[in-house]
């Protein structure tokens, strides 16, 4: 018979166990095993996980995303976007010489919802309200290069952390725009907004998204950062 301090510390090695296979290894060089492996391993990273004090990154929830531009300035207040559990990566390239990481996001749909604040222009319209606010979106693609740094952990492993990025963001596919209360309610102001939006799309998007893609990849990478630290670097390769 095992004794409940015998279990408690199966278990306990159980869920260590069961917690480091966040990524299942790959040789070195073996580019298309580690981007299968990533693949894998999305909805883990994207989930939340209160042992670890990582939230959810779909859905992601932030406080607050501002846009500054010098023709329209818009504050998106509590909002919370879903669809990342669904996006696929594409050429993954790692090079631990270097820490460098390069991949690539292809999402089929993404959606963001909340409150907003907007004045300024839109490309060509003057737009200003304050309400509710949709917008959903048919595939994006997300290309991104990270820097990487080791980390070492309380068990004296190394570990990878993602330190920087640049990205770059294209919506592919039409993308639909809902702000309510546009102009006060003035309804053929809105209509007329509005219109503008959905049928040019593509540059609105272009005008619109850098600052709030790069705050949701700012709360994703602090998340997907305290899950590479439930995995050594000695466990992700193997060696030649």
């Amino acid at each position: 018979m095992f004794s409940i301090f015998e279990i408690l510390a199966l278990t306990s090695l159980c869920a260590s166990v069961a917690q480091s296979e966040l990524l299942a290894p790959c040789h070195l060089n073996d580019m298309v095993c580690f981007e299968k492996s990533v693949n894998n391993a999305m909805p883990q990273f994207l989930s939340e996980n209160k042992d670890l004090g990582v939230e959810s990154s779909d859905p992601l929830k932030l406080d607050l995303i501002e846009g500054d531009m010098p023709d329209i300035k818009f504050k998106f207040i509590s909002p919370i976007t879903t669809g990342f559990k669904k996006c696929v990566t594409k050429n993954v390239k790692i090079n631990l010489d270097a820490l460098t990481l390069h991949t690539e996001l292809d999402c089929p749909n993404l959606e963001t919802t909340g409150k907003y604040e907007i004045s300024g222009r839109l490309i060509t319209l003057p737009i200003e309200g304050n309400g509710d606010f949709k917008i959903s979106s048919g595939t994006y693609k997300f290309i991104f290069d990270f820097d990487l740094e080791t980390v070492v952990g309380d068990d004296n492993k190394a570990y990878l952390s993602m330190k920087s990025f640049k990205q770059k963001n294209e919506a592919t596919a039409p993308v639909s725009f809902d702000f309510k209360n546009l102009f006060n309610g003035q309804k053929d102001m809105a209509d007329n907004v509005l219109t503008y939006a959905n049928q040019n799309w593509k540059q609105v998007s272009d005008l619109l998204q850098k600052p709030i893609w790069n705050e949701n990849m700012k709360k994703i990478i602090s998340n997907g950062n305290k899950y590479l630290m439930t995995e050594p670097l000695d466990q992700m390769f193997i060696s030649p």
